[in-house]
């Protein structure tokens, strides 16, 4: 199960837009209407609408608002049972808590980046380096 949750941390580190999140919910409302619309019209030469209904919206939130590529282009196990969670969490009401998970990310991800900072400057400070140009003098 951890091996899920670090996938999905994973997954939301680029689905920081709630636009964007809101617009895979839509994708996948549209899909399942596609899906409906296909099975009682008995028309199996239109299921193609499905995966394309819900890709337009979703790639579209990643286009537009997160201006990144969307993950299932990399790694499309990810992509699916992340929005599969993500999208069920968003209609369940529970887009708060994936906002405090996003906060979390952040927080870890700056902590991460001072802490890989203050080790370069340790080095240069180990090399005889100096860390600014205000100490050069």
């Amino acid at each position: 199960m951890r091996e899920f949750d670090q996938r999905f941390e994973e997954y939301m580190r680029g689905h920081t837009s709630e636009a964007s999140r809101w617009m895979h919910v839509v994708g996948m409302s549209a899909a399942a209407a596609a899906a409906v619309t296909t099975v009682r019209r008995r028309r199996p030469k239109l299921l193609w609408t499905v995966p394309a209904a819900f890709f337009a919206f979703a790639w579209s939130g990643h286009f537009v608002f997160e201006r990144n590529l969307p993950v299932g282009f990399t790694d499309p196990g990810a992509a699916f049972s992340g929005d599969l969670k993500m999208i069920w969490m968003m209609a369940t009401g529970r887009n708060g808590q994936l906002k405090e998970l996003l906060a979390r990310l952040e927080q870890e991800a700056a902590a991460a980046e001072f802490t890989e900072d203050a080790a370069a400057a340790q080095t240069a400070a180990d090399a005889g380096c100096p860390r600014s140009l205000d100490h050069a003098a």
